[in-house]
């Protein structure tokens, strides 16, 4: 039996969009979703590796912890990490992230133990509880319904090729093993990377 698979997404989070998640998230006292949404958007991590998941082991041991932990930050607040689904090891300066920044002046990182832990629990998120609470802050924040936290990703990509009109940027940005991948992570209408072209036929020609 085959199921119908749903079409792909077209919406993106946008800077600003998650800019007011940050801000609104610290209004409501859970600062954890700001910094989550802020790391996304600045490094295009997945949700995943980001909050982490306790999962079983191929050989039936204990559950493993996989996602970020205090010691994948460095006292010079530089991120490291290997991606859980690529196996890529990136690293991110987050001084130079400036809605990380943002966020981080409210949500204080953990000195031991899972890096993103849940205001109302004292322990890393579920998914699901992860969503809801993201959900709480974006339509308080007056982000549209149809912004899914996993669009801030999206968004990180986005932008990365609006920026610089390269796919492999982007690409190395989100730690894609692929550029078709990337490309369709990219949801922008290529106004913006038509402008820019424009600008610089124009200047060829004079």
């Amino acid at each position: 039996m085959k199921f119908e698979q749903p079409p792909p997404r077209k919406v993106f989070m946008t800077h600003k969009q998650c800019a007011s998640i940050v801000a609104k998230s610290a209004e409501l006292k859970l600062p954890s979703i700001g910094f989550v949404e802020a790391l996304k958007f600045e490094t295009a991590l997945r949700r995943i590796d980001v909050i982490g998941e306790w999962s079983p082991q191929e050989d039936g041991g204990p559950f493993q912890w996989t996602g970020l932990v205090a010691e994948s930050i460095s006292d010079d607040v530089i991120l490291s990490i290997t991606t859980s689904k690529t196996g890529i090891a990136t690293s991110h300066d987050l001084k130079r992230l400036p809605l990380v920044v943002e966020a981080l002046k409210t949500y204080k990182l953990p000195k031991t133990g899972p890096v993103v832990i849940s205001e109302s629990t004292g322990k890393p998120y579920w998914s699901n509880r992860y969503s809801q609470k993201f959900r709480k802050v974006s339509n308080a924040a007056g982000v549209p319904a149809n912004i899914w936290s996993m669009d801030s990703r999206a968004g990180a990509i986005t932008e990365t090729i609006e920026a610089t009109g390269l796919i492999e940027p982007a690409q190395k940005l989100a730690t894609h093993s692929n550029p078709r991948t990337t490309s369709r992570y990219n949801r922008g209408d290529g106004l913006k990377l038509n402008q820019t072209i424009a600008e610089d036929r124009l200047k060829m020609r004079k």
